[in-house]
């Protein structure tokens, strides 16, 4: 039976309409709070980042907080995600150590200021579960990650800071272009993309994080 053109006008409407309906749902749901435990907010551990890592030099929390984080995530988006190689948030970018600081810091200095800023009590406070989206190159990737607030990040950032750029390196370190972020999973296994990470809160932010 061959449909009328009304008949096949109206049907389309219908489909887009369903289709339109299904996508807010799902955006819907991705906006729905996520939840931590407050337990995991402390006790983060510095750690070195191995050649793979695109940071020199990390805070790694508990794995309770991004093995939950993960599941969240998958659950909210409907299917499997990558994790990060080493789930840590960075503190010191491979490229800005390499192009704006070595000649000044190398990662033994860099350690020995981040363990005289942090500590076990330090605290990793929630901004938001953030979601990025990448098309370059053709082709399409989404980065998903905690965005947190940290006295101690941006006092370890300023404190690298180089008295004499002119010696540190060809590039021009910038304590401000790097947002604490702790990246939770992508839709490939290519994490390095995505940094250096400056958070836009109106336009990066997807959903609120509950502390319980």
């Amino acid at each position: 039976m061959r449909l009328s053109s009304k008949s096949l006008l109206i049907l389309t409407a219908a489909t887009v309409a369903v289709g339109a309906l299904v996508w807010l749902v799902v955006l819907d749901q991705r906006s729905e709070p996520y939840s931590i435990e407050s337990r995991m907010l402390t006790g983060w551990q510095i750690v070195h980042g191995t050649p793979e890592d695109p940071w020199v030099m990390a805070m790694q929390p508990p794995a309770a907080l991004t093995s939950s984080l993960l599941q969240q995530v998958e659950k909210k988006v409907g299917r499997s995600l990558v994790a990060p190689p080493h789930s840590a948030l960075p503190l010191v970018m491979r490229t800005e150590h390499e192009d704006a600081l070595q000649g000044v810091f190398g990662v033994t200095d860099i350690d020995r200021m981040a363990r005289g800023t942090f500590s076990d009590a330090s605290r990793f406070e929630p901004v938001c579960i953030g979601h990025l989206v990448d098309r370059r190159d053709g082709s399409s990737g989404e980065l998903f990650f905690l965005a947190v607030n940290s006295r101690e990040f941006n006092d370890l950032r300023i404190e690298i800071q180089p008295d004499f750029p002119e010696h540190a390196g060809i590039g021009i370190y910038d304590a401000s272009a790097l947002t604490p972020i702790l990246p939770i999973a992508t839709t490939d296994k290519n994490f390095e993309r995505w940094w250096p990470i400056k958070l836009d809160q109106a336009v990066d932010c997807q959903a609120q994080v509950l502390v319980k």
